[in-house]
């Protein structure tokens, strides 16, 4: 029954949410990422370079117009829901999973992501993404692991500066318990940790 109403919820929301993207006209933002994405860099003036990478890859591939540019926010905005109910299934089991899943449709923030081609929908999903391994890793390290935790410290770093609150909470929350500071003596969270540093040196050079 979870599942059902997760399904509807989604498919509803998703349908909303693509109407919107092809309806409303370009916010003032999306279009300053739509012009950096003509000149790709690794990192710009206001943030590094995963925005207007995806806004090119939106056009470069559906064309010159607004759900051409959203449509990969759509597709980010529209696997959160998925990938949230993943964690919460693993953590809680499959009904909290699907429940877990239907609020993320439904809270207006997360709910949202993806109508506009801003740095929030990578953002999030980077920010799911490390949740989901940090507390894997409380239950003990492996190479897959650690992985995943690379990969959203990566995809959040690309996304926008202000993934470093995200990673000052995950910081102090694996310190304040002994199941984290455990996982930290591990060096396969410490390559984890390099590789996520290393993915902020655009933004930074450009900076400097």
């Amino acid at each position: 029954r979870s599942r059902n109403v997760f399904l509807a919820l989604w498919i509803a929301a998703t349908a909303i949410k693509c109407a919107l993207a092809a309806r409303l006209p370009l916010f003032v933002d999306e279009a300053f990422y739509w012009q950096e994405g003509r000149h790709l860099a690794a990192a710009y003036s206001d943030l590094p370079g995963l925005t207007a990478w995806l806004a090119r890859i939106g056009v470069e591939t559906g064309g010159h117009h607004a759900w051409a540019l959203r449509w990969p926010f759509l597709l980010i905005g529209a696997l959160l829901p998925w990938c949230v109910g993943r964690i919460a299934a693993r953590e809680f089991g499959a009904e909290r999973g699907w429940q877990a899943a239907s609020l993320t449709v439904l809270l207006p923030l997360s709910g949202t992501l993806g109508v506009l081609a801003l740095p929030d929908a990578p953002m999030a999903l980077a920010t799911v993404i490390c949740l989901g391994a940090g507390a894997r890793l409380l239950r003990g390290v492996d190479a897959a692991t650690a992985l995943r935790l690379a990969l959203g410290l990566g995809l959040g770093a690309l996304s926008h500066y202000r993934f470093a609150a995200v990673i000052g909470v995950g910081a102090l929350a694996l310190l304040s318990l002994p199941e984290g500071r455990r996982a930290l003596r591990d060096a396969r969270v410490w390559v984890a940790l390099t590789i996520g540093a290393l993915a902020w040196w655009p933004l930074l050079a450009w900076n400097v």
